[in-house]
């Protein structure tokens, strides 16, 4: 069953949500707020496996509340702007997005994308434990190229491309960091939204940044306690 935080300034949008949360049968709870500064206080005290978050609260954009929460809680956003779809590939813990007017047809068909990722989460942990390291094949421009991915220093994301940095060169492809983060080995960790790095080419972590041996790489602040925690591990 799923636990539920609904932030919303509009009280028909909330009704609604709540009312297709019961009808679902999906959810132990839904609790709700009507900005982001309550939702922040709420999500440092309890638990939640889901929140439907409201592009426009009257306190700040619901994408500078994404980058203050963790990116352990599936989001889907609300919102009125059609053209929200590209810029959501941006933010990890957005699964989906709902147009106003909602309807409820596709509130269920956003709620099957948390399954989807628990099956991806489970297949990502059992490629982890193996070994082995499968090679990945991107496509660069009209060809396919190989990734090793033990020669990648770092992983950079740039709009609707993704950069993969070697010691000489980089090769960019399309794709998003939210498809690839499924793929990479147990030696990358995400230190940053725009960065994974290659944990065996880390040089020095300072406070708020990592130096590898040609480039240094920002540490978001929400990325940390998982950087520290991965590098405990080798």
């Amino acid at each position: 069953m799923i636990r539920c935080l609904i932030i919303d300034d509009d009280p028909l949008i909330i009704d609604l949500l709540k009312h297709f949360c019961d009808k679902s049968g999906k959810f132990s709870y839904a609790l709700c707020v009507s900005n982001g500064k309550d939702g922040l206080r709420l999500i440092n005290s309890e638990h939640f496996d889901l929140i439907f978050l409201d592009y426009n609260l009257p306190d700040m954009k619901g994408l500078d509340f994404l980058e203050m929460m963790s990116n352990s809680i599936s989001v889907i956003m609300v919102t009125s702007e059609s053209n929200f779809a590209v810029m959501s590939y941006e933010y990890d813990q957005i699964i989906d997005f709902l147009i106003k007017p909602l309807s409820y047809e596709r509130f269920l068909k956003a709620l099957e994308r948390i399954n989807i990722l628990e099956q991806d989460s489970k297949s990502k942990v059992t490629e982890q434990s193996s070994n082995s390291v499968d090679p990945l094949f991107i496509k660069d421009g009209t060809s396919l190229v190989k990734i090793d991915f033990e020669s990648i220093h770092f992983i950079k994301s740039e709009s609707n491309y993704v950069s993969f940095a070697q010691s000489e060169k980089s090769i960019m492809s399309i794709m998003t960091m939210k498809d690839l983060e499924l793929k990479l080995p147990r030696f990358f960790v995400r230190v940053h939204r725009s960065y994974f790095v290659n944990i065996n080419f880390i040089k020095v972590i300072n406070q708020d940044s990592i130096k590898m041996a040609n480039a240094e790489i920002p540490i978001g602040d929400k990325y940390r306690s998982e950087l520290l925690a991965r590098i405990k591990q080798f």
